[in-house]
Order: C-alpha cells, then sequence, then structure tokens
C-alpha cells in the first residue's frame, strides 16, 4: 500500500503538470480520475520515440491514429520506430492524413535492411517529403541485446571494437553528417557508444542522441554519460523504463533495468538538463497511448523535483534542437 507521502508527492506532481488545481483536490483524492486539464501537459512536446502500427509486434494504434490523439493534445511532432522496416514515407503520409502535427521517421540498421547498410540510409534520406531523419545503429541484432536478453553465447551486429568503428559504421556516420541527419545509438553497448559518439564528432555529426541511455541497453554508467555528453551527445530516456524491471505487468518488460523519475532528477543534477531527451517509447498493445505517457512522464517528473523549465528543455527545446526546428 502507498504511504500518504507518496500520494501527496502524486497530488503535487498533477497539479504542477497541470492536471489538477488546488481548488479541486478534494474531488482528485475521492477515487475519480483527474478532471481533463484546460490544456494538456503536452502540448508543444515533441516524442522522439514511439511505435505504432503497422508493425510485426503487437501495437496499439496506427500511424494515423497516434498522430490524430497527438495533436488532440496539442503536441508539436512524434518520430515514428520501426525495428525492421523504414518510417520516413509512413511519415509522409500520415502528415498529409493529419495535418496540423510535424511527424518524421528513419531507418533502423537491422538484419532486415542489410545491417549497417550505407546504401539503405542513402535511400532512406532521399524518400520524397523529406521526413526521414533518424538513423538507429542497430536494435534487436545488436551484439549487446542479443547477449543480454536472447542467448549471451550468441552473436549479433558490432558496430566497434577495439576503439574503431566498422567500416560499414564509417560510411553511415559520414552520410548522417553530410544530409545533417540524427545519428541514435540503438542497442548497442556502453563501449560502443563511447566509441561511436567520438567517430561520430571527428565526422562532422551534429546530431546525436544515445537510445534509452541509462538502462541496460547500453547500460551506460553517469560517468561514461558525462563523457558522451561532453561530446554534444545527449541522452535519452524513455517512459516506458519507469514501468519495467523484474515486477512489471508484462513479461518481456522485466528483462529491462527500471529507469524512473528518481534517475531523471539525478541526471538532471548531474548531467544537466541540456543534454536530456524525454521520450516514452510507447504503443505496445496493452499500454496507454505514448500522448498519455508524455503527460504521466510530465507528472513524475515533477513529482521528483524537476522543474517546468528543465521539462521543457527535455521535452520540447532539446527535441526541437536534435530536428534542426526554431524553438
Amino acid at each position: 500500500m502507498r504511504s500518504l507521502q507518496t500520494y501527496k508527492l502524486l497530488i503535487a506532481g498533477l497539479i504542477g503538470a497541470g492536471f489538477i488545481s488546488s481548488s479541486n483536490i478534494a474531488v482528485a483524492q475521492v477515487g475519480f480520475p483527474p478532471p481533463p486539464p484546460k490544456v494538456s501537459p503536452a502540448a508543444g512536446v515533441i516524442d522522439m520515440h514511439v511505435h505504432p502500427d503497422p508493425d510485426v509486434f503487437g501495437r496499439a494504434l496506427t500511424d494515423y491514429e497516434l498522430a490524430t490523439i497527438a495533436r488532440r493534445k496539442g503536441m508539436r511532432g512524434i518520430v515514428i520506430k520501426n525495428h525492421v522496416v523504414t518510417t520516413n514515407d509512413r511519415a509522409a503520409l500520415v502528415m498529409q492524413q493529419v495535418p496540423g502535427i510535424e511527424v518524421w521517421g528513419g531507418i533502423v540498421l537491422n538484419k532486415s535492411v542489410g545491417g549497417v547498410n550505407p546504401s539503405a540510409v542513402e535511400w532512406m534520406h532521399r524518400m520524397s517529403g523529406g521526413r526521414g531523419k533518424v538513423v538507429w545503429l542497430p536494435t534487436f541484432d545488436s551484439d549487446k541485446h542479443v547477449k543480454t536478453l536472447v542467448d549471451k553465447n550468441q552473436s549479433g551486429i558490432v558496430v566497434a571494437t577495439n576503439g574503431q568503428v566498422t567500416p560499414e559504421l564509417e560510411a553511415v556516420l559520414k552520410i548522417i553528417a553530410r544530409e545533417d541527419l540524427i545519428l541514435a545509438t540503438g542497442h548497442i553497448s556502453a563501449d560502443e557508444v563511447v566509441t561511436v559518439v567520438k567517430r561520430a564528432k571527428e565526422l562532422g555529426v551534429k546530431n546525436i542522441l544515445i537510445t534509452h541511455g541509462l538502462t541496460n541497453i547500453p547500460g551506460l554508467s553517469f560517468e561514461q554519460a558525462k563523457q558522451v555528453t561532453a561530446m554534444g551527445a545527449m541522452i535519452e530516456i524513455c517512459y516506458l523504463q519507469f514501468m519495467t524491471g523484474p515486477t512489471a505487468q508484462y513479461k518481456w518488460m522485466t528483462h529491462w533495468e527500471k529507469v524512473d523519475a528518481d534517475v531523471v532528477a539525478r541526471a538532471v543534477k548531474e548531467i544537466g538538463a541540456d543534454h536530456l531527451v524525454l521520450s516514452t517509447d510507447l504503443g505496445q498493445q496493452g499500454m496507454m497511448t505514448p500522448p498519455d505517457g508524455v503527460e504521466n512522464e510530465i507528472a513524475a517528473v515533477k513529482a521528483a523535483g524537476v522543474s517546468q523549465s528543465d521539462i521543457d528543455k527535455m521535452m520540447k527545446k532539446n527535441p526541437a534542437k536534435l530536428l534542426g526546428l526554431k524553438d
């Protein structure tokens, strides 16, 4: 059973996030959901990590449905991620269907697209509509992911060894730099992350996002996080990881370490909000919608003591910077 102090912190977060006001706090404590805010706390947010349908995994919402809900909440934009196919073309189509919200996509360099395949990246960024912005390094086909979640005796895609990136990744990094794309590190190991960020900066890559950097994949330590942010990278923290861990509601979530609002608060103090991005990584069947996740994430980090100005940096300004947008 939750303590009274826990409830007080939750109510404080809901008030701070705009879900309830002090005038109707009594209503919020008697078993009813909070009333809808006049303006959603998600307004103006760009979620850099969502997983809609169609997909090879169970997803709760289609691209169109997700964009419609995000627009209703006043969100500025979403970035569609898929582990097996490109999403830049889907992003262009959904923007035609749902005007009034920005949608971007990209490519994940898993085996389905040939792995770390420079040709696939070249064709992705050339797609009409100009919505291909993110290049994620391997996710479930990475060596780190395979050894952590599948079988420690199996091997996956390696992008860097002995302090050097592979020739294929070198070619991909040059394309990312030339086209001013975003490099997202996917599910590679912490040591690979450090090597990749160093080489990417040497090659002129301006926008680097360390995918859910503080959970067990990739498993960055705070010292490593400070090392890569000092080189200009940003660390992503996802709301999905607030709910993972051994007591998570679904079996697939129990294998991921929990990284919650308290970790966000520590990261803001030790790394700085200028170097952090909060996203959701939501869209899975049976889970809340990503826009609901944005609202919950804001309430949780506010309850943990993070200021609204720092939240705005991590959920509005920093994503816009990565995407080359004006604040």
